[in-house]
């Protein structure tokens, strides 16, 4: 599928987007080193611990993490990230060796960005890095901070029920986020959960708001959008 964001950190940037490499396989690390290099600023690390340390020094624009590393697991590592508030929306793509059996869903159900899985050749890790940067450059820099989210009062049911009563902080936040035109799949890769997820949120926001369905969701959300999130 083509991304519907203008490509990301190539060649002719002044900066490349600099990779966080963590392995402990010393014949993968050359092989990814090499085919990312040409494009990008790579800096690598063999275990998650040091991984974590360079992640707080470097900041990378995105991680490539092994499944299986030397003092724990790619897991570990994504599930850590997911939890500092300062890192949580760095791209993570987790990968496979031979040796290690894929479990794609645990991955992207801890908030993994993509899984690849071998066999898997160099164009398509340039594609995954690519289209991942194009989508975290695109919210961070033309969406901006999601601030705390007070809305004005609901006048479509009569009632004038205030949104903030109905919804949570987390329903609230979304909302404001479809008033910016991100969809579920953005609003996903901001707060590193699924797709899934965010269009059971969509449901709930939908049925509190006592509207007729996604379509009237994103008009309520749209007309609303120039009072919120101020």
């Amino acid at each position: 599928m083509n991304t519907p964001y203008p490509a990301a950190s190539g060649a002719n940037e002044a900066t490349p987007s600099k990779i966080l490499l963590v392995t402990g396989d010393a014949s993968t690390l050359r092989k990814f080193r090499q085919q990312l290099m040409p494009i990008y600023e790579v800096i690598t690390a063999n275990t998650v611990a040091e991984g974590v340390q360079l992640t707080n020094k470097q900041r990378p624009d995105l991680i490539l993490c092994d499944v299986l590393v030397t003092d724990t697991s790619g897991y570990q590592f994504l599930i850590t990230l997911r939890d500092d508030p300062s890192l949580k929306h760095l791209p993570f793509i987790l990968f496979n060796r031979l040796n290690v059996t894929p479990n794609v869903r645990k991955g992207m159900n801890l908030g993994a960005d993509d899984y690849l899985v071998y066999p898997f050749n160099g164009e398509e890790l340039l594609k995954s890095i690519q289209s991942r940067l194009a989508r975290y450059h695109h919210i961070r820099e033309t969406i901006g901070p999601v601030k705390e989210v007070i809305l004005p009062p609901v006048h479509a049911d009569g009632r004038g029920t205030v949104i903030n009563e109905r919804l949570s902080k987390t329903e609230a936040k979304i909302l404001d986020m479809i008033a910016r035109g991100m969809s579920s799949r953005d609003i996903a890769s901001f707060k590193c959960i699924s797709v899934r997820t965010v269009d059971n949120h969509r449901h709930n926001i939908t049925k509190k708001l006592q509207l007729s369905g996604p379509n009237a969701l994103v008009k309520f959300a749209i007309g609303y959008g120039g009072t919120i999130a101020r």
